[in-house]
């Protein structure tokens, strides 16, 4: 449609198809009707990832990034356009994001994240809760520069970068006042059969990064058999009803929730 902006939806992945299927099918189901893209970068070297749904980018490399900071800003130089989407792989995103994104996204800040998400333990929604939740976020290419990209490290980087964010355009950079229904975000943390990055806490001198702990799990996997490695076509799916989820709950909610 002319004269919506195109949006690039930057997303990281390493050792885990499964849920990066159902962020893909989140991608397929958006209702913007602007231009969009979704960049998939891959770098763990023993799977080779496909994918055939349009306007999806899978890009492979072989060696894998030093910092998942330094993989974000790589994943940010590939993208085609200036208004940029973080698209974590073990997350949901309901149909609404861009569309809704878009519509508020305020220029002269350059960044719009709602302050709250739901949330998808075992298959059960929660929530809304407060949280970083950076992944529900868009900014422009402008204020990324301006930021200097993510810092290069493991876990905290995208606190240290909304932080430079709200130290360049001001207190209240979040959006406080979405309602439970316009929530998009489903931020998931157990039953995903996965890893947690920052469920290895922070990297500390001396001690093993989260990117090895990362990786000596995914060897685990392989070495289990539950993780298949070469070349893995992708077919993306959601494996529960995450709109028709999210509505029913938000109605059972009580009348004086506030978000």
């Amino acid at each position: 449609m002319d004269g919506l902006p195109g949006v690039s939806c930057m997303c990281l992945t390493y050792g885990r198809p499964a849920v990066l299927e159902e962020a893909i099918e989140s991608f397929r189901r958006q209702d913007y009707a602007g231009p969009k893209e979704l960049i998939v970068l891959n770098d763990f070297d023993r799977q080779t990832l496909l994918c055939d749904v349009p306007g999806v980018h899978v890009v492979n490399v072989s060696k894998r990034f030093r910092t998942v900071g330094e993989k974000r800003n790589a994943c940010a130089a590939l993208a085609t356009h200036d208004l940029l989407f973080v698209w974590d792989d073990d997350d949901i995103y309901l149909p609404h994001r861009l569309s809704f994104s878009v519509r508020m996204f305020n220029p002269e800040k350059g960044f719009f994240k709602p302050s709250k998400a739901l949330t998808l333990n075992s298959g059960q929604i929660g929530g809304p809760n407060a949280n970083l939740y950076h992944s529900g976020s868009c900014f422009s290419r402008s204020l990324f520069d301006k930021a200097r990209g993510y810092a290069h490290m493991g876990s905290g980087q995208d606190f240290e970068l909304e932080t430079v964010f709200e130290r360049l355009i001001g207190r209240g950079k979040n959006f406080n006042a979405i309602k439970p229904e316009e929530i998009y975000y489903i931020y998931r943390w157990s039953g995903t059969g996965s890893y947690h990055l920052s469920g290895f806490g922070k990297d500390k001198t001396g001690e093993i990064a989260g990117n090895a702990k990362v990786a000596g799990y995914v060897q685990k996997q392989i070495e289990g058999g539950t993780l298949p490695v070469g070349t893995v076509s992708l077919a993306p799916h959601w494996k529960l009803d995450y709109p028709t989820m999210a509505k029913e709950y938000v109605a059972g909610l009580p009348q004086r929730t506030v978000v």
